[in-house]
Parts: C-alpha cells; sequence; structure tokens
C-alpha cells in the first residue's frame, strides 16, 4: 500500500508535462512556420525544406502556385475589406464567415507549403465573395425599392419598414446619394404620415382648403412623395372644380330670378376658371335667349295693356319695334294687323273730333259719316272708342242743325254776314246759321271799318254779337 502514495503525484506530473507540451505546439509552432498572407516572390526568403531531392520542374511549379495563391489573396483582401466597409455582418454574416473560414484555411495550406491546396481554397473563397458582392448589391437595391415603397405607401405603411431599409441602404453604401436620400425621407416619415392621413380626413369631411394645406405640408415634407403631389394636383383640380360648380350654381339661381346682370357675372367667373368651356358658353347663351324671351314677354304685356287701354298707336309702336329685333315672332305678327287697323281708326276719329266745325263742309261730312259708319262696326268698343262714336255723331248731327243767333248794331252801320248775306242797317236781327266759324263785318262813312268772327258750336249763343262802327277817323 505503501508503494501506491506517489502514483498520483506522477500522474499529475505527466499530465501536466502534456499540456504543457500541447500549449507549446499550439503557441510556437506556427510562428516557426507560417508565412504572411501576401509575400513579396522577390524579397521573402524561402521556407526551410527538409526535402532535398526537388527537381526543377516541381520547384518551379509549386512557385508559380505560390504566385498565384497570392495574387488570389491580395484580390480576396480588396472583396473581404469592401464587404466588411458594407456591414456585411447585418446581411450575410453567416456566408461571409463561412468565406473566412476558407480564407483560413487556405492560409494554413499556404503555411504549410500545400500552394495547390491552398489555391483551391482561394478560388472558393474568392468566388464566395464575389457571390456576396453580387449579393449586396441585390441586397442595396432591394434595400431601397423597400424603402422607397413603405415610403410611397406612407398612408397605410409603417415607417418602421422604410426606416430599416433605409439603415440597411446606409450600411451597405452610405455615400451613394440614393441611399442618403432614402435616409432623409425616412426619417421625415412619421411627418408625412401625419400630414397625409390629416389631409385624406379633411378631404372626407369635404373641407378642401384644409386637406390642399396638409398636402402642402406632406410636399414640404418630402418634394418627391408621389403620393403626396398627386392628392395635392387632386384637391386643387377638385378645389378649382368646386368653384366652377358654385360660380355655375349662382348663375342658374339668378337666371331662375331673372336677374340677368348677376347670372352673366358669375357665368363669366366660371368661364375664367375653364375657358371655352362648353357649359359656360351654353348658359351665356341661355342667359341672353331668357333675357330677350323676357324682354319679349314684358313687351307683348305691355302692349296687351295698351290695347285694352285703347292707346293702338302706342301698342303698334312695340309689335314694330319687336319685329324690327326679331321678324320670326309670329304673336307680334298676329298682333299687328288688328292694331294698325285699330290705331288708323283711332287717328281718324282723332282729327275729325279735334275740329267739329269742319263738318260742315260737305266732304267732310260724308267722310266722317263713313268713318263713323266704321267705328260702329267694331265689335265691342272699349270706353274710347265708345266715347268717339258717341261725340263724332253729336258732331255729325249738329253739323245740320241751324242756331239761331243774334246780332245787334247801330241802325247806322252797313253789316254784311261773309258767305251769308249782307244784312244792311238795323238795331237788332236774328239768322238760323249751321256750326261753323264766321266772319260779320261793319262799315259806316267816315268811321273805321270793324270786324268781328264768331264760332257757332251746334250749341245756342249766350250773347248776342255787337257789330257797331263807333271810332271817327
Amino acid at each position: 500500500m505503501a508503494d501506491n502514495g506517489p502514483q498520483p503525484d506522477r500522474q499529475k506530473l505527466i499530465i501536466g508535462g502534456l499540456l504543457a507540451l500541447v500549449a507549446a505546439v499550439v503557441l510556437l509552432l506556427p510562428n516557426l512556420v507560417t508565412e504572411p498572407w501576401i509575400v513579396d516572390p522577390d524579397n521573402a526568403a524561402a521556407p526551410a525544406i527538409s526535402i532535398t531531392n526537388v527537381s526543377p520542374s516541381t520547384a518551379a511549379e509549386k512557385t508559380q502556385y505560390r504566385q498565384d495563391s497570392q495574387k488570389l489573396l491580395a484580390e480576396i483582401i480588396v472583396l473581404r475589406d469592401r464587404l466588411t466597409g458594407q456591414s456585411i455582418e447585418q446581411w450575410a454574416d453567416f456566408e461571409f464567415r463561412s468565406a473566412l473560414t476558407l480564407i483560413a484555411a487556405g492560409d494554413e495550406q499556404y503555411s504549410y507549403g500545400n500552394y495547390i491546396e491552398s489555391l483551391a481554397s482561394f478560388k472558393q473563397a474568392l468566388q464566395q465573395l464575389k457571390t456576396l458582392q453580387t449579393l449586396g448589391e441585390e441586397k442595396y437595391q432591394q434595400a431601397l425599392a423597400t424603402g422607397t415603397g413603405a415610403i410611397e405607401n406612407a398612408a397605410i405603411g409603417d415607417p418602421a419598414i422604410a426606416s430599416a431599409a433605409a439603415n440597411l441602404a446606409m450600411a451597405i453604401d452610405a455615400s451613394d446619394s440614393r441611399s442618403i436620400e432614402l435616409n432623409q425621407r425616412a426619417t421625415a416619415l412619421p411627418q408625412l404620415v401625419e400630414a397625409l392621413q390629416n389631409a385624406e380626413q379633411q378631404l372626407a369631411a369635404q373641407q378642401l382648403q384644409n386637406a390642399k394645406s396638409y398636402y402642402q405640408q406632406a410636399v414640404a415634407i418630402d418634394s418627391k412623395h408621389q403620393k403626396a403631389a398627386d392628392g395635392l394636383v387632386a384637391t386643387q383640380r377638385a378645389i378649382t372644380e368646386q368653384s366652377f360648380r358654385r360660380s355655375m350654381s349662382r348663375g342658374f339661381a339668378a337666371l331662375k330670378q331673372n336677374r340677368f346682370p348677376q347670372a352673366t357675372v358669375a357665368f363669366n367667373q366660371a368661364g375664367k376658371i375653364y375657358p371655352q368651356n362648353p357649359a359656360v358658353i351654353q348658359a351665356l347663351s341661355q342667359v341672353e335667349t331668357q333675357q330677350s324671351q323676357l324682354l319679349v314677354s314684358q313687351q307683348m304685356q305691355r302692349a296687351a295693356e295698351l290695347e285694352q287701354q285703347e292707346q293702338w298707336q302706342q301698342a303698334l309702336s312695340i309689335y314694330q319695334s319687336l319685329l324690327q329685333t326679331d321678324p320670326s315672332l309670329t304673336q307680334a305678327t298676329v298682333k299687328t294687323i288688328p292694331v294698325t287697323v285699330r290705331a288708323t281708326l283711332h287717328n281718324q276719329l282723332q282729327t275729325a273730333l279735334a275740329d267739329p266745325l269742319k263738318l260742315s263742309n260737305t266732304n267732310a261730312y260724308k267722310t266722317s259719316k263713313r268713318l263713323l259708319k266704321d267705328a260702329r262696326g267694331i265689335a265691342n268698343p272699349g270706353p274710347v272708342l265708345s266715347q268717339q262714336i258717341a261725340s263724332l255723331d253729336k258732331y255729325l248731327r249738329q253739323s245740320t242743325i241751324p242756331v239761331p243767333v243774334v246780332l245787334q248794331s247801330d241802325s247806322l252801320t252797313e253789316v254784311t254776314l261773309f258767305r251769308i248775306a249782307k244784312l244792311g242797317t238795323f238795331q237788332q236781327t236774328s239768322v238760323q246759321l249751321k256750326p261753323g266759324r264766321y266772319i260779320v263785318a261793319g262799315s259806316r262813312n267816315g268811321y273805321r271799318d270793324v270786324r268781328v268772327e264768331f264760332t257757332i258750336t251746334g250749341e245756342p249763343m249766350e250773347e248776342p254779337i255787337l257789330v257797331s262802327c263807333n271810332e271817327a277817323i
């Protein structure tokens, strides 16, 4: 039992020695046999080779493989550093580490002089890195597309998607103007989303001016956002259309009330919004037509009122004026014929009644008799015509009935009643005279002649007519 005591101590010493040997191999051996990744073939010291029996062709072949490995490694290092600068660990970390593992294997193979194997490892690693480079370009384009898409769908999208895409694009290429722009747009996206949502709410409430203001804010936040730009254009178009419709509505409301100046102003305002718009042209034409129709209607109504008042000449003047403006007015044409007849009859009656004393003339009497007959032939005569008929009938009857006229003198004056008779001298005398204008003259030697004009209307004379020469010459 005493012999077994020190065995654990010896085992510990053996294990410790083995561990020290392993550590020495791990720590010291690479420093003794490993060469750098890139070796200058002109300056590098050739590794010690235990094999002394190497043919020239084999040595040349090994040198070529070694140089090829170094060239590949140089290309690998450039590509590796580029991918590292593109933050590859964010988008292809596993694949990149796999390529680095191949590079490490090739480096180890190179360090042992296994140039063929290292060349194969470096080729494989380089191919993987190139694949990752292509993948990086694809990831970059995808990030740009994803970020832009999330921004353009800002009203319903998630700003987090745009932000993540922008971060990835910046990680891959922070100097590219496209990633810089995407990052700026993604940063401003929350404000853009709020502006667009407010704009759509105002638009739904038909508050177009408010909606326009929010769309303008959105465009100011992101001038390249298509939905914001389209929304602003559409809202401005809606405001324009609303202004157009309001102007047209005001115009038609005024037209309905026959307020033609106001209607014309409103339609012209609509025409300024949409020049040469067919609806505006038609509306203005409707104003002119309706105004003309109303004027015609008012004039026709006025003419009818004048007819009722038996003011035939005034009514005729209106009809004639309307026909000069529009000869196609059938109603005015039809009305003109009877009104002309009545106006002519009215004027003739007025002429006859204006000087009833002319009726003592035979021709005037006959003409007036025919005129009276025509007047009596009018159906439903109004008050004016009835009065004219009565007056003319009265004057015609009076024109045939003599009226006693008393003349007084001084028995010294010679009296003559022109166109009737010489009455001589008298103190007082009486003659029967029909209605008319008469002249009686007196003469006396040594005295100035006298002349007296008087009119017989058909009514008895209230006072005698004095004819006497009293002024001595």
